[in-house]
């Protein structure tokens, strides 16, 4: 059965998560590791880098708010 996801919810999170999460995605530059195919990986990890720029500017953001895990739906 596939999954089709149209987007990931932040319910529930905070911007601190988002600072973690930049911060693991950059880490990686730091350590210099990779695994599968080096040429598939740093692509991949190009497109994270930018994700992790996104979450900076939304935690970085005074007048962002995220969604209250009370408020997300319930499947």
């Amino acid at each position: 059965m596939a999954h089709v996801v149209e987007g990931l919810s932040l319910a529930g999170l905070r911007k601190a998560h988002l600072r973690q999460l930049a911060c693991y995605i950059r880490n990686r530059d730091t350590e210099g590791w990779y695994y599968g195919p080096r040429d598939q990986f740093e692509k991949r990890h190009a497109d994270l880098l930018r994700l992790a720029e996104q979450c900076d500017e939304i935690a970085n953001d005074a007048s962002a708010r995220l969604p209250n895990a009370s408020n997300e739906r319930q499947l």
